[in-house]
């Protein structure tokens, strides 16, 4: 269920900055400011991040050439931006052991602060998927030089927007469920036990 927000719909305000964040794919051929960036990439670092790591990494593209490479591998990300911010994730300082894979969520929760404080800034976004596509992989790495340690997560198109999108809620409750999904299947070592020590349930 999708719905655009309309002047007379019933929404929280508050939550208006969330919802004006559209992916932008048009973008005029002003620069985007080096103060610009840099606040993007201050939002980025007010992530959240598993026991505080910060695994991420950000290259910064403005070369035309680069974007020209990156558009040729990115199939899914041919759009003509001036800038582009590839987040990657530092695995040499990510979570060791079980969760050596939460570099994934902490670097997608600075990619979602950059999204949303380009909104604020007036500036257009379009995130494009590079992790965990091999062939995606690879050519960023080949194309911007990446060690073997640092994964790219994805690549983010930064711009003066050249085309407007309303603000929109994407709000589905079917999509919600309370305390549980589905009828618990419990095994005995999911029961809790009594004082007597018989399991209940």
């Amino acid at each position: 269920m999708s719905e655009r927000i309309e002047m007379n719909e019933a929404y929280d305000a508050r939550l208006l900055p969330i919802l004006e964040r559209r992916s932008i794919r048009k973008y005029t051929d002003e620069p985007v400011s080096l103060e610009d960036i840099d606040r993007l990439l201050q939002a980025a670092m007010a992530a959240p991040s598993a026991s505080n790591r910060k695994p991420w990494e950000f290259v910064v593209v403005t070369d035309e050439d680069l974007l020209r490479r990156l558009r040729r591998r990115l199939i899914f990300g041919k759009h003509i931006a001036p800038a582009a911010i590839v987040v990657c994730g530092n695995t040499r300082r990510a979570w060791p052991g079980p969760g050596r894979g939460f570099w994934i969520q902490d670097c997608s929760a600075a990619t979602q602060n950059i999204l949303l404080a380009a909104v604020a800034l007036g500036l257009g976004t379009c995130w494009i998927g590079v992790h965990p596509v091999g062939p995606f992989i690879k050519a960023v790495k080949r194309i911007l030089g990446l060690p073997r340690h640092i994964e790219p997560l994805g690549l983010i198109y930064v711009g003066h927007p050249a085309e407007q999108k309303p603000a929109r809620t994407q709000y589905d409750p079917s999509r919600i469920r309370w305390q549980r999904y589905g009828p618990a299947d419990l095994g005995a070592d999911d029961l809790d036990k009594g004082a007597d020590g018989e399991a209940i349930e």
